[in-house]
């Protein structure tokens, strides 16, 4: 079987992709489950699979990151969300993301606490900028502890 040749372009392009699917076309059991279907059928589910296994395996650990050893890890957003406050910056093992607390802000289809997620790429002196916006605006934080320029005009009436 082989799905890579002349009139599949899929290949020639990702070459993590056609090492993957090859694995898995050596395993036994994956032959004999794709038995009698044409490649085109076994490429779209080899796509499928690569794609859960790449992209959202259970036991993916995050992007490791300078930025992100700097903050605090929690267990998951769950965990997260239930000990701590408005404003808190932290990330998860499985993640390539950095979170945010904030206020659920959809009305009664949303929960009181939610996280604000940022690419690992986001700067960090914008995601600071958030959570302190974020402890000032629903967790009770000073005004004072904001910059002149992050002072909205409805913080100012408070």
């Amino acid at each position: 079987m082989n799905i890579f040749n002349s009139n599949n372009d899929l290949g020639k392009e990702k070459s993590e992709f056609k090492a993957y699917a090859e694995s898995r076309m050596l395993d036994e059991g994956f032959k004999s489950r794709f038995a009698g279907y044409d490649d085109k059928a076994i490429l779209n589910v080899l796509k499928e699979e690569f794609s859960k296994f790449k992209h959202a395996s259970p036991s993916k650990e995050g992007q490791v990151s300078a930025k992100k050893g700097k903050i605090p890890t929690f267990k998951s957003i769950g965990d997260a969300l239930k000990t701590q406050d408005f404003g808190t910056t932290f990330t998860t093992p499985q993640s390539d993301r950095i979170y945010v607390i904030t206020k659920g802000t959809w009305g009664d289809k949303s929960q009181n606490k939610v996280v604000k997620g940022f690419d690992l790429g986001t700067d960090m002196d914008k995601i600071r900028k958030f959570a302190r916006r974020t402890r000032v605006k629903h967790g009770g934080a000073n005004v004072n502890t904001l910059k002149k320029d992050e002072i909205t005009p409805t913080m100012r009436k408070k």
